[in-house]
C-alpha cells in the first residue's frame, strides 16, 4: 500500500523542483509534450515531496524529525 508521507527531500528535492521548471520551461518553448511532461511531472514530485516509484522501491530521503 502507498503511504501518505513525504519520501523526497533535501537535495533531491531541490534538483526536482529545478530540473522541472527548466523541462517545463525547454518543453514550453519547443512545443514538446513529452519533454513538458516529463518536467510537469518532477515539478510536481518535488512540490508535494511524493514519489510513488519511491514508495514501489522503498527509497525515502526525505529527513524524518523524531
Amino acid at each position: 500500500m502507498i503511504d501518505l508521507k513525504p519520501n523526497i527531500g533535501g537535495f533531491d528535492r531541490e534538483a526536482r523542483l529545478i530540473g522541472g521548471s527548466l523541462l517545463t520551461f525547454v518543453g514550453c518553448i519547443t512545443k514538446n509534450n513529452i519533454i513538458k511532461a516529463a518536467g510537469c511531472t518532477l515539478l510536481l514530485t518535488g512540490i508535494f515531496r511524493k514519489c510513488v516509484f519511491y514508495d514501489l522501491l522503498k527509497i525515502n530521503t526525505a529527513k524524518e524529525n523524531k
